[in-house]
């Protein structure tokens, strides 16, 4: 019985991910289109299902009324669920928008620690900010780009036993 039901947890979480894949995936076919204007309506789905990087879009199509109804506290609400996930998109708007009060209190010194934090993570836009208003910017450490197919973890690459052959 408990193997059972194990294996329909698995097999549900499973489905999750695809559904959640499928929706990312419906989302970013419209950007990499250059289609703005249905941004909102193919992201939201997936901002929904907790996916930073659509909840930035949706973020930005509230804020700018492409596609929607403009409504900046809606939008910042977005934004501060991606920063919440620590995705440096939304810590740059977010930041973006208390600097302006733009959907809630004005708030200088806090939107300025949320883009100095976005552009330690590594976002072009905040770093690109900082910039702008004279402030140096720490270079990048380069990362290394994975291979496809490399393996990560505790043994890759080894043998699994230490009596191996």
């Amino acid at each position: 019985m408990i193997r059972l039901l194990s294996l329909l947890v698995c097999l549900m979480m499973l489905i999750v991910q695809q559904s959640q894949a499928s929706t990312m995936a419906a989302c970013d076919n419209v950007i990499r289109a250059g289609n703005e204007t249905w941004a909102y309506k193919n992201c939201l789905p997936a901002a929904e299902e907790g996916m930073p990087k659509a909840q930035v879009i949706v973020g930005m199509s509230l804020m700018t009324g492409v596609g929607v109804l403009k409504n900046s506290e809606l939008a910042v609400g977005w934004f501060k669920r991606a920063a919440d996930q620590n995705y440096p998109a939304g810590m740059y708007q977010l930041g973006l928008a208390k600097i302006a009060g733009m959907g809630t209190a004005q708030d200088e010194a806090g939107g300025m620690v949320l883009i100095k934090k976005a552009a330690a993570a590594g976002d072009q836009e905040a770093r690109g900010f900082l910039t702008e208003l004279g402030e140096q910017q720490e270079p990048l450490k380069p990362q290394r780009k994975r291979i496809k197919n490399e393996c990560v973890g505790v043994g890759c690459g080894r043998p699994l036993d230490s009596f191996s052959k």
